[in-house]
């Protein structure tokens, strides 16, 4: 009995059962009383076993994940187990609130446990410029770029933000948008969120529309959260025809906003997101997004780290594409 075969029998991910069988405050009740009854069922010791791997390999990893409301995120984590398990590396999973500060946590958690490399999933860049100095093994941030801070026991890997912010302010102008509002995280933390708003305005500024900022609001990273500043921005903005959402999940709380609001996506109003989240494309109408390849991120990441602990490779920089996937919630605009 391992793991993944409790995640089968339970219908839950594999991260979900490493959580409840941890005893992580952020898991449901009944779902953890679920998770753990199986595995008394069949005998399975998540101790025994973790001291069993840690015995055999004498290696373990921590995967800081920052935010845990973040769906994208839980791809991520299980594809980064599952690459880890097959090197024989352990690992040890924190999770850290959406505006906490992942590099004190990595501090404080290396000087208790003493972990070979750390993986970031997720990360304000700011929080790296000021405290990263203070840790010296190999780490890898995952879904957000270092390549400017020229730490050498540093690297990351992500998709091009940049391009792909820019990619769907010109897909809409394409299609006749010219008041276009904004549905973001902080994008000033010097990270994705930044990324696609720098994309974003280089679109905006290049066809001479409204300032960019006057059509933004700034959302935690939450369906309720976009749902409120949805309203907030379309209240605002009456003659809006088109949102950009930063992620998937602040598209859905912007596209339910709309329609409570009696608004017909597309027709009135196109709603673009990012990330390709499965969630998104079970919605109706479906997102319109751009998807990040989780797969390859998570594989990416853990052999940079391997790399680095193993091999004494130096830091590298990697950037991938995002795919467009056309949903059901934008469409042409008459240009008047």
């Amino acid at each position: 009995m391992t793991i993944k075969d409790i995640a089968r029998i339970s219908g839950c991910a594999v991260s979900t059962v490493s959580r409840a069988l941890n005893d992580h405050p952020d898991i449901n009740a009944e779902t953890k009383e679920r998770i753990c009854r199986i595995a008394k069922e069949n005998n399975y010791s998540p101790n025994r076993n973790a001291k069993l791997l840690k015995q055999s390999s004498g290696k373990s990893m921590l995967i800081v994940v920052k935010g845990s409301a973040n769906l994208f995120f839980t791809p991520i984590l299980e594809q980064i187990q599952l690459f880890a398990a097959k090197k024989r590396l352990s690992v040890t999973v924190s999770y850290i609130k959406e505006n906490d500060d992942e590099v004190l946590e990595a501090v404080r958690i290396c000087d208790e446990q003493k972990p070979v490399g750390i993986i970031f999933l997720g990360g304000d860049v700011r929080n790296f410029r000021s405290g990263f100095e203070l840790i010296h093994i190999p780490c890898v941030l995952c879904s957000a770029y270092a390549g400017e801070l020229g730490f050498s026991n540093l690297s990351s890997v992500c998709i091009d933000d940049f391009s792909c912010g820019k990619a769907a302010a010109d897909k809409l102008y394409a299609l006749g948008h010219r008041k276009v509002g904004i549905l973001s995280g902080d994008y000033k933390s010097s990270g994705p969120f930044e990324e696609r708003f720098r994309g974003i305005c280089t679109s905006l500024c290049g066809y001479v529309i409204s300032d960019a900022e006057d059509f933004t609001e700034i959302c935690e990273f939450s369906f309720k959260s976009a749902y409120e500043n949805a309203r907030k921005l379309i209240a605002k903005h009456s003659d809006m025809t088109a949102v950009i959402a930063m992620s998937d999940i602040l598209a859905i709380g912007a596209a339910r906003a709309f329609g409570d609001m009696g608004m017909k996506i597309p027709d009135d109003i196109s709603v673009i997101g990012f990330d390709g989240l499965e969630l998104a494309a079970f919605y109706t109408p479906r997102i319109t997004t751009f998807h990040q390849p989780a797969d390859k991120l998570a594989e990416i990441a853990v052999k940079m780290l391997i790399d680095m602990t193993e091999h004494n490779a130096d830091a590298a920089h990697i950037l991938l594409d995002a795919d467009f996937v056309g949903g059901e919630t934008i469409k042409e605009r008459r240009v008047l």
